[in-house]
């Protein structure tokens, strides 16, 4: 047998999901806020970076992504269809705010990381590193500077909020939609649900649609509702997994071996990322909070630059508003990609 057997695809994948699992439901039991995506995300890392990083990653984030915007619809009624259209004015004001805050952060951190300005500019967008990377691939940037200053910023924002509960003391919330026994026709349901998003998520993909699974899903579910049907609540293991599934995912780009060849790259990525996250959870958030009617941990979630997924995940895990904070984290990355993302091929494409 090979002395390298555990860093075969099968043991590597093995071995993550384990990990994931284990300090997942470690920091569970220590009662760490956002326990499963925190403690997965640190599992998946240490196998990654000390053993080998696991393939299949993108996929795994995909598949979790339908059931995280699923999940919205189960919390979604009349009522909340409502304030999200009585809120959407703010939800559009947020979203240009946030642009507008990376916009002024691309010369410090041009300096700062030595990187050139539309690089910098890609970095600094508050919308998926997915979908920043390939435009950043379009318009001839560096696109591994963009994705290590991406995952950083969703580091930083998923470190920022447990350690904003802790030193306020918040009350430290780990739900989990409790445990129901589906019956025949809600199984079949989500099914479906899940299905008919992969499909369409697979063909808007190809598109070029930005996140389509975990849009496809959140928009579908709204759809449903708006029509007046019920989504069933999905099961508290699949909520567990799906949450699993997106901290590992996350875990899995933190490569110290990329980050060490570009030290100047991780610094000056880090603090414009503390700077963005901190300028939108504390700046755009209150701005929500007080005008929006909205909780104050809600709000921080809504106004948190840290990926459409994983706010989404983040707020059921934290038992808020994860319907409104979808909404506001759907509004922001449909308008920096609609919006802002063509602006940019237009000015920059002639140039390169």
């Amino acid at each position: 047998m090979s002395a390298l057997w555990y860093r075969s695809n099968t043991a590597v994948v093995v071995l993550t999901l384990v990990a994931a699992s284990g300090t997942g439901y470690l920091f569970r039991t220590l009662h760490m806020p956002m326990a499963y995506i925190l403690g997965s995300m640190v599992g998946a890392a240490l196998v990654a970076n000390l053993i080998a990083p696991m393939p299949g990653g993108k996929k795994m984030r995909r598949f979790s992504q339908l059931f995280v915007g699923a999940s919205v619809g189960a919390v979604m009624n009349t009522q909340v269809l409502e304030a999200i259209y009585g809120l959407f004015p703010m939800m559009l004001m947020m979203a240009v705010a946030a642009n507008l805050i990376g916009v002024a952060l691309v010369l410090p951190l041009s300096r700062l990381a030595h990187l050139d300005r539309v690089t910098a500019l890609m970095s600094c967008l508050p919308a998926g590193m997915a979908e920043m990377a390939t435009l950043a691939h379009e318009v001839k940037a560096d696109e591994q500077s963009v994705a290590i200053i991406h995952t950083l910023r969703v580091l930083t924002v998923l470190t920022m909020v447990p350690l904003w509960l802790i030193l306020t003391g918040h009350p430290i919330s780990n739900r989990i939609s409790a445990t129901t026994t589906l019956t025949m026709h809600d199984a079949v349901f989500l099914a479906l649900l899940i299905l008919a998003s992969l499909l369409i998520a697979v063909v808007a993909t190809r598109m070029r649609v930005i996140n389509a699974f975990v849009v496809v899903p959140t928009l579908m579910s709204v759809a449903l509702v708006a029509f007046g049907l019920r989504i069933p609540t999905l099961p508290s293991a699949i909520i567990i997994a799906a949450q699993i599934g997106i901290g590992a995912s996350i875990g899995l780009r933190f490569r110290f071996d990329r980050m060490r060849k570009l030290p100047r790259t991780v610094i000056g990525g880090l603090i414009a990322s503390i700077v963005l996250v901190s300028t939108s959870i504390f700046g755009l958030g209150y701005l929500i909070e007080t005008y929006g009617g909205m909780d104050h941990l809600s709000a921080l979630l809504s106004a948190a630059p840290g990926g459409l997924a994983e706010m989404i995940a983040t707020a059921d895990a934290l038992g808020v508003a994860a319907a409104l904070v979808a909404a506001f984290q759907l509004t922001r990355s449909v308008f920096t990609n609609i919006v802002i993302a063509p602006i940019v091929r237009w000015v920059v494409t002639p140039k390169v």
